[in-house]
């Protein structure tokens, strides 16, 4: 009976899921005619973050938050657990991407991304020059950019080192910065599924969350921090580390004795 009801949870989730990104999908490729023909360019932001809302529903994420998001324009970091993150995190705030080249080839979702104005980069292609330059951009433009400073996903138990190189843009624009960290849970325990690490296969990987039952994740808001044209990358990214660090030992100690 649990096989049973795991398939019939899976083709159902699946199916919707399908759905929805198609129909994102049409009413993004709509949005692009109506800007061809009418030369107006439209804002996707509202768009994006309600289907964001819809997806992190789909995937069976259930977010809880602590503490307040900063609502100006700002560099926002987080650890960084799966391709999960950012629908979750984008639902919560506007928000501009930066994400590794391969991500706007993953099917549908890829397409989206690239409509949504994420930032692209090739990982090892000695670009962070321009990727810096571009988020400095993006910033001084009155948009706030999500960054992941460990370079790569985790398994959640720990927050890897930040690498400060990409930190410079908020230095250089001077716009604060605000750290998050992301926390799941199942159970009562960490959750072991939702990790997107090592060799996954997206599909592979869409296809095990959507077998499952939901799953809670917690984002803890950390205090903004200003920076000038005269602060250090590296201490901010210590310094953010930091935060980030004590956030998911505090999601612990609260998963630990039950205090959510």
């Amino acid at each position: 009976m649990v096989r049973i009801a795991e398939h019939v949870r899976f083709y159902t989730r699946m199916s919707a899921f399908v759905g929805f990104l198609l129909l994102s999908m049409v009413t993004l490729v709509l949005l692009r005619a109506f800007e061809l023909c009418t030369w107006r360019r439209i804002d996707r932001a509202p768009f994006v973050r309600r289907y964001f809302v819809v997806l992190c529903w789909l995937l069976g994420m259930r977010v809880q938050t602590h503490g307040c998001a900063l609502e100006n324009s700002a560099l926002r970091v987080s650890n960084h657990v799966s391709w999960t993150d950012i629908p979750i995190l984008g639902a919560r705030l506007p928000l501009r991407f930066l994400a590794k080249r391969e991500v706007a080839s993953w099917p549908l979702i890829g397409w989206i991304a690239r409509h949504a104005g994420t930032l692209f980069f090739q990982r090892g292609a000695g670009d962070a020059a321009a990727v810096r330059q571009a988020l400095a951009m993006a910033l001084e433009h009155g948009d706030s950019v999500l960054l992941f400073p460990e370079g790569t996903t985790s398994s959640g138990e720990s927050v890897k080192t930040f690498h400060p190189r990409l930190l410079g843009a908020a230095i250089a624009a001077e716009r604060p910065v605000q750290a998050m960290t992301i926390a799941y849970h199942r159970d009562g325990q960490i959750d072991r599924l939702v990790p997107f690490i090592g060799d996954d296969d997206f599909v592979v990987h869409l296809c095990r969350l959507l077998r499952k039952p939901a799953v809670r994740v917690d984002i803890m808001f950390h205090p903004p921090l200003t920076v000038s044209s005269s602060d250090s990358s590296s201490e901010l990214a210590r310094t953010l580390h930091h935060q980030v660090t004590q956030g998911l030992e505090a999601l612990r100690i609260k998963r630990d004795t039950s205090a959510f």
